[in-house]
């Protein structure tokens, strides 16, 4: 970048020769100088190979991105995946550091990522780098705080250590939240709120509208109440006939990150299905509980459009939360990348003794548009129809009413056509 100094650590006759080959390139090379774009064509531009621009003509991406302030746009695609990488990276070493006790050495190692960020002369963003900074001097002011109380008297012996401990937990969450925030710059996910896909409880053929009406975004299939399967749905698990299946669903809970959240996939009696049951608990920065379903290597499921779900909300409460269809295909299993679909239960009643009725959610495969990792926008390609390697239920903080005590009754899961 123009203007951008040389590390200090190249000698002075190389700096030199490099300012040169820059000074000879970069009127071939189009930037942002205030409000307009260099008067240039280019390759290297994010639009691509412009026209030729006047002194005070600016391309609409550059004025989009220059009005919005994004931090993004200062970073090429290859500096932005590295600061995300080395973040990530390291938040998957102190997570465990910090959940060990040992959160003096996870802070450590976000002091160490988050400085080393700061200096990298290939970061051209002060945004992300002044929220680093911020980090960092708060996390030294806690413990300066901490050393000043420390030298007009402390507690002695197990209650100084003790205070210690929870010094430097202070300390890794604010590098963490700076951490955070950076990611957040680079990847800065859609604004928009995303569809909710609603379970559609129309009773029996013949009532309302016939089977197949009312597909699409935010209704469900207009068929019978039975939920019979038909040559155009694929049922890949069917809990009623075999309740047993619910132990193929294994918990994965905020625990991986310091959470105290629970959910499970249990069978009910008698022909009830299964139950996504637990609570969503918002300690130590938890906020999730979710269940996952293996298919090894992946199935081809390329011919369908979507996932179908029959469900009910076990309670009146549980009818009022959102939930989360996770799926998985191979590259995401070597990723760590997932797809979410958010959708929700109405407290409808059935036809036998007012009890909650249920209902079918139909999500298109065409919902899954935004892949992410531990809950932040990745860059990669469309979700792979043909090799589905993992189904998932989640309950996601967020809303009050997400909080608490969940219950989720599940009869089957499958595709559809």
């Amino acid at each position: 970048y123009e203007g951008t100094p040389l590390p200090l650590a190249l000698p002075s006759a190389m700096q030199a020769l490099g300012k040169a080959a820059f000074a000879a390139l970069s009127p071939r090379l189009s930037t942002v100088a205030g409000s307009a774009c260099r008067p240039r064509y280019s390759r290297s531009h994010p639009a691509g190979r412009l026209p030729l621009l006047g002194p005070q003509q600016t391309c609409r991406r550059c004025a989009m991105r220059t009005a919005a302030g994004d931090a993004r746009a200062e970073l090429s695609d290859e500096v932005a995946q590295n600061v995300v990488n080395s973040i990530t990276g390291i938040i998957k070493f102190g997570v465990p550091l910090f959940n060990g006790g040992d959160a003096k050495g996870c802070a450590r190692l976000y002091r160490q990522t988050a400085m080393g960020i700061v200096r990298d002369a290939a970061v051209t963003s002060d945004q992300i780098k002044a929220c680093l900074r911020a980090a960092v001097a708060e996390a030294d002011a806690i413990a300066e705080a901490a050393e000043a109380q420390a030298g007009a008297g402390g507690a002695a012996g197990s209650a100084s250590e003790a205070d210690a401990k929870k010094v430097s937990e202070r300390m890794a969450w604010a590098l963490r939240r700076g951490l955070d925030t950076a990611v957040n710059y680079i990847l800065d996910p859609p604004p928009d709120e995303p569809t909710v896909y609603s379970a559609d409880t129309s009773k029996g053929e013949g009532e309302g509208k016939g089977e197949g009406e009312g597909e699409g975004e935010g209704g469900g299939a207009k068929g019978p109440s039975t939920m019979t399967p038909t040559v155009e749905e694929a049922q890949l698990f069917d809990f009623t006939a075999s309740p047993e299946i619910a132990g193929r669903w294994r918990s994965m809970n905020d625990g991986i990150m310091g959470g105290v959240s629970e959910g499970a996939m249990v069978p009910l009696d008698a022909g009830g299905g299964a139950r996504f049951s637990g609570v969503v608990r918002l300690e130590n920065n938890g906020g999730f509980a979710s269940v996952r379903a293996s298919f090894g290597s992946g199935i081809d499921l390329s011919q369908f459009t979507g996932v179908y779900l029959d469900v009910k909300p076990g309670d009146a409460a549980s009818a009022h939360k959102t939930y989360l269809l996770v799926v998985k295909d191979d590259e995401c299993m070597a990723t760590q990348v997932n797809f979410k679909a958010t959708f929700s239960c109405v407290e409808s009643r059935d036809d036998e003794g007012g009890g909650l009725g249920w209902g079918r959610v139909r999500v298109p495969f065409a919902a899954f548009d935004r892949p992410e990792r531990m809950g932040r926008g990745v860059m990669r390609g469309a979700f792979r129809t043909e090799a589905v390697c993992e189904l998932g239920l989640m309950v996601l903080k967020g809303a009050p009413e997400q909080s608490g005590a969940f219950n989720l009754d599940v009869r089957a899961v499958g595709a559809y056509k």
